[in-house]
Formats: C-alpha cells, structure tokens, sequence
C-alpha cells in the first residue's frame, strides 16, 4: 500500500478528502455545539465527547486505520484550535510520551508522571515506533495558517537530541498543508513544529494516535478505544 509505505519510509504523507463537505459541516456543526470557543487544547477529545466519535469514524478513516495496523486502536485525542487570538509558535520536537491509567513499574518506561487527568510516561522505542497519529484537518491548513512542518525521515534516528545540529545531510524539511476533510499521517517520532497563523484564520485538527502494540501486564491506555464496532456498521 503506498499510503503504509511512504509513512514508513519519509515518517510522514498526507491523505486528501477523508471526509466529504456534508461529513465536515455535520461534525463541525456538532463541534461547535460543545461551546468550544475559548478552548484551544483538549485532550481526551472524543472521550469527554463520545457523540462526535460516530461521525469521525467514518468507512474511509476505519479502512485507512485497518489498512495501517490491523486490530489498531485509539489511544489518543486531543482537539486544536489555534486561533487568531490565541496564537502560537511550536519548536522542533518529537511526540515521545503516552498516556496510561495509573503507574505500574515496567523496563524501559521512563520519566513518570502523575498528572490529575492522566499518567504520562515515556516507554521504549519500539512502542513508539509502532504508534501512528492521523491529524484530521478541520480547516483548509496552508503555510500562512500554521501548518505543520516535519522532516523526512527523521523518525529513523530515535530519540533526537535538538539541543544539537541534529539535521542529518540531505534532510528535507516539508510544510504539511492539507485541506478541511483532509488527514495528515505522520510517525511520533518524525521531527516537527509549527509556525504562528499569519492569516486570521483558525486551525482546527483532531489529533487521533494509533497503536496495535499490546502493552505489558498492569497497563492500560488512559484512553484505549476498540474500533470494531465501527468496523462492523461499516
């Protein structure tokens, strides 16, 4: 599959039209009914509004989350919006945390930390290798509006350190514009940031992570969602 292959490849590619104009009007109109207005970061999205789930799991999204890793499930959400009034700058960095339900002592997981709503926690590479993040697009998302950048195949180098001149040779830096009902996938480990908008215009996204990986004995994903009913009434 070339969508499987080139984010494995590059750490990242953008899919166009997941979603059909009367599918975003129907899930911003549900959006907006949750009074979001001054919220500009929520996690646990789809958890805190389980009515939107239905909607943003569509056929298209289910097929590409099947075709990615079968037996995947959701183990992340978390809403953005950056805003005209709210608006800021996102350095370089990886996405090297995942959230469970509690702490439980295990090789490899490092840099615990006890939050009200969440455990975070860093575990070993091959677990954040495995995870995938789709990124909907709620509004057309172009360079002057906050687009995400990322580096091709920076997810090959493990645990980056940027405190150094951690571009390798030949590095290609791309900024990811993708369209409303479009879907940015990109590996955590991928080298990204953002830009301020310079437009006036919001930036909406619906930051969804993915993982088939079984964790170990304890432990259980802060936000683990089974996608077989959708597969089913798809």
């Amino acid at each position: 599959m070339e969508i499987r292959n080139r984010l494995a490849e590059e750490g990242f590619t953008i899919v166009e039209q997941l979603y059909g104009e009367a599918e975003m009007d129907h899930i911003l109109a549900r959006i907006s009914s949750f009074n979001l207005a001054k919220k500009f970061g929520i996690r646990h999205f789809l958890k805190t509004y389980p009515a939107l789930t239905p909607l943003i799991f569509n056929e298209k999204l289910v097929t590409l989350v099947q075709d990615l890793a079968p037996g995947a499930q959701l183990i992340k959400s978390i809403y953005f919006d950056k805003p005209p009034q709210a608006n800021w700058f996102v350095g370089w960095h990886q996405d090297l945390t995942i959230n469970l339900r509690k702490k439980q002592e295990h090789s490899g997981f490092e840099h615990w930390r006890i939050l009200p709503d969440r455990t975070v926690v860093q575990p070993p590479l091959n677990l954040l290798e495995n995870i995938f993040t789709i990124r909907i697009h709620l509004d057309d998302c172009t360079s002057k509006n906050g687009a995400l950048r990322a580096v091709k195949y920076s997810h090959l180098e493990g645990s980056i350190d940027f405190t150094t001149d951690w571009r390798k040779a030949g590095s290609e830096e791309q900024s990811c514009e993708v369209m409303r009902g479009g879907a940015l996938l990109m590996k955590p480990l991928v080298a990204h940031a953002s830009r301020r908008t310079e437009n006036q215009l919001n930036r909406r996204v619906l930051h969804l992570e993915f993982s088939d990986i079984l964790l170990p004995a304890g432990m259980e994903w802060q936000e683990g969602l089974d996608l077989s009913p959708f597969t089913n009434s798809n």
